[in-house]
């Protein structure tokens, strides 16, 4: 079907795209680049932070020869990391057409067998005894999409605190849906490691696994790169990065993502985006219940708390680390995954609207994340489906031991108190 009167076109090929790894060697030359990125639009995979100035850059085989002069005019040491981004994705699309029998939690989806995936746990859940699942659309994208949540629960009638958790909300992202939809599964069905039982009896949890629907589908369709949402607000360039677009620090000039045609581009208003204001609505109508958000993006290794707008921390920061720490120790267990926990300046970068910010300093949930899942160094944005399972079995004992110690540590709260 199409929507909105929307053609869809061939897909958008990469063929001799690279990705550059850039090291500035000042501050200076850092800046520099920065300057080069925004003269020649180019598209930053991976953004420079504090204590590591590095970044990845993907640039069109027209610029490539002006890049590589200017860069070595800045002084910035630069390796091709990524030779042709078009051949990752004729291999990941090779994998992405195979047949599978059943929902296989170890392929990328499109939005249709999303969708039905969802409805079917609901199903399974209404014949068992232990388990309820709840399907509801908490918005409508620009494109008309179902934005979707699964709340999953004991059946036994009782409320428990809340953990939410996102995906989705970049469209290139595709592992990120495709780990909490697996992340859905361990929880209804059961899991390797025991955590499922344990955690229905804990918390009450909500799962929104595809927040950008229609760029999600454009990026399965016509340009497997594309990040934003496809809105049309009638300015030169289509699209919102949705997790630009929340309404705390919302800042577009510190974004750098003023321009329409930016990746980062910031909105014409906070939550001018349908996608941002239907977890801002159903946050704030939960909040009083919701003691965890976790939003999960890629690529980098990272699980990353408040604040994204400033160097400043927030009071309660070392709960927040330790909190963090446990599920990165318990993630790199299973196959030695290194993952970093931290500040979201100090260890990625300066982001203004974003929503881990907005649901700490506005929504006053204490426990906000950003994970940025697989990897660091082959592949970027083009997991490929062979590391789907290594990276689901991993976050999923992540998220286990993160949630009961939360628990623990809430438990221990109320007992100090009374």
């Amino acid at each position: 079907m199409l929507l909105c009167g929307y053609v869809l076109a061939d897909p958008k090929r990469f063929d001799g795209h690279k990705v550059l790894h850039i090291l500035p060697g000042s501050i200076e030359h850092l800046n520099n680049v920065l300057e080069l990125k925004e003269l020649l639009n180019l598209n930053i995979w991976r953004h420079p932070r504090m204590g590591n100035l590095s970044m990845d850059v993907h640039v069109e085989p027209h610029k490539l020869e002006l890049v590589l002069t200017s860069l070595q005019q800045i002084g910035a040491d630069v390796r091709v990391w990524i030779h042709d981004i078009q051949q990752l994705i004729d291999k990941e699309q090779k994998q992405t057409k195979k047949k599978d029998t059943g929902f296989n939690y170890f392929a990328y989806h499109r939005f249709s067998a999303i969708k039905k995936y969802l409805a079917d746990v609901v199903t399974a859940a209404n014949s068992m005894n232990n388990v309820s699942a709840q399907l509801t659309t908490i918005g409508y994208s620009f494109e008309f999409r179902e934005i979707q949540m699964i709340k999953v629960s004991r059946n036994d009638g009782l409320s428990r605190p809340a953990i939410v958790i996102d995906g989705g909300i970049h469209a290139r992202e595709w592992i990120s849906p495709a780990t909490v939809l697996y992340f859905i599964g361990q929880l209804v069905s059961g899991d390797e490691f025991d955590y499922s039982s344990k955690l229905l009896d804990k918390f009450d949890w909500y799962f929104i696994p595809l927040l950008n629907p229609d760029g999600y589908e454009y990026s399965h369709t016509t340009d497997r790169l594309w990040r934003k949402n496809r809105v049309n607000h009638g300015e030169k360039c289509i699209g919102v990065d949705i997790n630009r677009n929340f309404g705390y620090m919302w800042n577009p000039v510190n974004n750098r993502s003023t321009n329409s045609c930016s990746d980062v581009y910031a909105g014409p208003f906070a939550f001018s985006e349908e996608e941002s204001f239907a977890l801002k609505m159903f946050i704030l109508n939960n909040k009083d219940n919701i003691t965890a958000y976790l939003t999960y993006h890629s690529y980098g290794q990272m699980w990353l708390y408040p604040w994204g707008y400033t160097s400043a921390l927030p009071t309660d920061w070392q709960e927040l680390d330790s909190a963090a720490t446990v599920g990165t120790e318990a993630l790199e267990s299973l196959y030695g995954t290194p993952y970093l926990a931290g500040p979201t300046v100090q260890n990625f970068y300066s982001a203004t609207g974003v929503s881990e910010d907005w649901a700490k300093g506005v929504a006053n949930i204490k426990y906000s994340y950003t994970i940025e899942l697989r990897d660091t160094g082959s592949f970027g944005f083009l997991l490929p489906q062979d590391e789907i399972e290594p990276n689901c079995r991993e976050s999923w004992k992540a998220l286990g031991e993160f949630a009961l110690a939360l628990a623990a540590r809430e438990r221990y709260k109320e007992i100090k108190d009374i």
